[in-house]
């Protein structure tokens, strides 16, 4: 079954408020408290041992174990030793400027988590256990939550609290398992991602749609330059970036949803989507260009496709390799950077020419689907129907000229 995270507004008094808070803060402390035995056990025997067994050790000498749930304070621990696992990794790796976990802020409310036990929900009511031995005497909490209309899920994984710095307000987060629905489907689609071109969408039917991203662009261009005179990481920086990120995630929900519904009109049930894993860090433009990458969220419209498309009962893998499929002429196989001559265009000596990115995303389904190149009569590829489509603030529009583009 797909794994989805409900987000859903905690409605509770300023008791409930003030006791969750204090088991957060109690979090905080725990994790604060292995970090330092951590290093003094380091600073004593120029090594650490960090394993369960040994910060079980240590957990039973930290008073505010005590404060919440038992098996939340372990999943604090699990927090720790994958702090230093990534740490350690990272130090193999050669990348020294990486330092070891650092301490949280003494005041910061650290996430309430609870898997499989000690939570109960009902409805809208959500009952969480605290432990039986907080000094003063609470065992448990109920508070009422409010998410999205019409979620429904089977079962509930995972539960955690968390405190949202902008708003300053709890929040809880419900990992759930939802229920797939039944897909008859053959089809198969191929995705290669951009920034000025979203989402280049290659169907096995020969149709192409292309999802422009420029929206997206001129939004986050708008806010960073807001930010630009603002102070870096105040609280109107982070309000700024807050509104920045959810105005970019409601364009995205809408682009991945729109082409959700398409891959169902035609049948697909496989979506194969190129590997961009490492992009960040094997690209070097100049400043402003790496800028622009490095904020580039395709990792999330990753995610929103793979949970939308498992919903609907298709197979999403995203792992397809990239590997030249920008550069290699879908036509003859001809590997050259020069043949994309700019943003929009790929030409080559054979006499292919497509839109760049229809390129791309034409050579990943060859990748993805071992297939090899349709051929016309003459023994040219054939050059696909392409649809652009344009993202707004309600929904997806197709102009009036692009049924036409690009068409064989």
């Amino acid at each position: 079954m797909p794994i989805l995270t409900i987000k859903a507004k905690i409605h509770s008094d300023p008791k409930t408020e003030a006791v969750l808070k204090d088991a957060m803060l109690c979090a905080t402390k725990v994790y604060n408290g292995l970090l330092w035995h951590l290093r003094k056990e380091y600073e004593e025997k120029g090594k650490v041992k960090v394993s369960r067994k040994n910060l079980n050790l240590i957990l039973k000498e930290l008073p505010r174990t005590r404060g919440y749930y038992s098996m939340s304070v372990q999943l604090t621990r699990d927090e720790v030793i994958q702090a230093y696992k990534s740490f350690f990794e990272l130090r193999k790796k050669g990348l020294t400027k990486h330092h070891a976990p650092g301490f949280r802020r003494k005041t910061a409310l650290s996430p309430l988590k609870y898997v499989q036990s000690g939570f109960k929900v009902q409805g809208n009511k959500v009952t969480l256990s605290l432990g039986t031995s907080r000094q003063d005497g609470v065992k448990s909490v109920s508070f009422r939550i409010s998410h999205r209309p019409h979620v429904q899920y089977e079962r509930i994984r995972q539960l955690s609290i968390i405190y949202d710095k902008i708003s300053g307000q709890l929040e809880a987060r419900l990992m759930v398992e939802v229920k797939t629905s039944k897909n008859e489907g053959s089809g198969r689609v191929a995705i290669d991602l951009g920034e000025t071109i979203l989402m280049a969408c290659v169907f096995d039917d020969g149709t192409v749609s292309l999802y422009s991203g420029r929206k997206i662009k001129s939004i986050r261009r708008y806010w960073q330059k807001v930010r630009a005179n603002l102070k870096q990481r105040s609280r109107r920086w982070f309000q700024i970036a807050h509104k920045e990120r959810k105005q970019v995630d409601h364009l995205l929900h809408i682009a991945t949803t729109h082409l959700i519904s398409e891959c169902l009109k035609k049948g697909v049930k496989e979506i194969a989507i190129g590997d961009l894993n490492g992009i960040r860090e094997n690209i070097d433009y100049g400043d402003s260009v790496n800028q622009r990458l490095h904020g580039w969220p395709y990792r999330k419209i990753i995610n929103m496709i793979k949970y939308k498309g498992e919903l609907a009962g298709m197979e999403v893998r995203d792992h397809i390799d990239e590997r030249n499929t920008s550069r290699t002429c879908h036509s003859c196989g001809q590997i050259l950077v020069s043949n994309r001559k700019h943003r929009g265009l790929y030409l080559c000596s054979c006499g292919w020419n497509a839109h760049a990115d229809v390129n791309g995303a034409l050579n990943i389904f060859e990748k993805a689907f071992k297939v090899s190149p349709m051929k016309r009569s003459s023994g040219r590829v054939a050059r696909p129907v392409t649809m652009s489509y344009h993202l707004g603030w309600h929904g997806v529009t197709e102009p009036n000229y692009s049924a036409s583009l690009y068409a064989s």
